[in-house]
């Protein structure tokens, strides 16, 4: 393996999030400048910011070539779990630590299936992710909550400094992941079983632990999505998150980079990726599209970024074995 080769290459593969972003902003202005205006963009930010959470709960799952389905509906059955025991009459403290350790066991049943009991990631999740929906359906009886709470509301909707405080909030998350994924063991593991499990194993790397690990670490991000979702809106449904919040954060990932084989991915990338998808649907409501062909164009994009990832994988196999002179 010779990674001295076409340096150049290999630095415009790994900008290549950023670089889909500004020409994005560039060719949406030139098309309708109501796009790229401060207030559009400071929107587009804030928008990003659920998509961004849960994109880096894929991210985690997605380097260990998993994936989690479960996640875009556990958002909602946490949020009404949340949101029922607010309306109870309970502290917000204790509505986070309840929507905190329903997710936790949520992670700890899928990371048991996929890592103990070697059941695939799909097959677990896709189960869990009907589970859940009925759970939610199920919590949610009394229907509609109503949240009255100055904590959430200046987390979702207030501003510092012109800056949405959601976006300084995830920022702050965002470097913490960072710092999870590059300084600690539990990152150097995540990289390493999703870049050759045998390889890892025989290095002294737990693979069940490390797996369960990553579940339980993404349903946090989950958790922190849902706190998120209800601080924004004044009512709390069942519909909220749902699969169209899945499909965006793993949109979000693949686009920033994240190889759905494993192994390959940042936390930076997953949040360029979110503020693409945010850009990308936002461009298009100002351009008039249905809202009903908006997820048409999203699936499109994420089935064109899937593509990509295999092509981009393939080119680095090549250079990584010299077949480019």
């Amino acid at each position: 393996m010779d990674n001295t080769r076409h340096p150049w290459l290999r630095r415009a593969l790994d900008l290549a999030p950023l670089l889909l972003l500004v020409l994005l902003v560039a060719a949406f202005g030139l098309i309708d400048a109501r796009v790229v205006t401060p207030d559009s963009l400071r929107n587009v930010l804030a928008q990003a910011t659920p998509v961004a959470l849960l994109g880096l709960g894929a991210f985690v799952v997605l380097l260990t070539g998993g994936i989690d389905l479960s996640a875009g509906v556990a958002v909602a059955f946490c949020s009404v779990v949340m949101a029922g025991r607010l309306d109870a009459g309970d502290p917000l403290v204790l509505a986070l630590l309840a929507g905190l350790a329903t997710m936790a066991l949520l992670g700890l049943l899928n990371g048991l299936l996929v890592g103990y009991l070697r059941v695939p990631p799909f097959v677990v999740t896709l189960a869990t992710m009907v589970a859940v929906q009925g759970a939610t359906l199920w919590v949610a009886q009394k229907g509609v909550l109503i949240l009255k709470s100055p904590t959430l509301k200046d987390i979702g909707v207030g501003q510092t400094a012109g800056i949405p405080n959601s976006v300084l909030l995830v920022g702050l998350i965002a470097i913490g992941a960072w710092g999870l994924m590059r300084w600690t063991r539990f990152g150097l593991r995540t990289y390493a079983i999703g870049s050759d499990p045998a390889a890892a194993q025989l290095a002294g790397v737990p693979l069940p632990r490390q797996q369960l690990l990553t579940y339980i670490v993404a349903a946090i991000f989950t958790f922190l999505t849902a706190v998120l979702m209800i601080s924004r809106v004044p009512v709390v449904t069942p519909n909220l998150g749902g699969t169209p919040l899945l499909l965006d954060a793993i949109a979000a990932a693949v686009l920033g980079g994240t190889s759905i084989f494993g192994g390959r991915g940042t936390v930076l990338g997953v949040v360029i990726g979110a503020v693409i998808v945010s850009l990308l649907t936002n461009a298009l409501r100002v351009f008039g599209v249905d809202p009903s062909s908006i997820d048409l164009f999203k699936g499109a994009i994420i089935v064109l970024a899937l593509i990509a990832d295999a092509g981009i994988r393939m080119l680095r196999l090549r250079l990584d074995e010299g077949r480019i002179g």
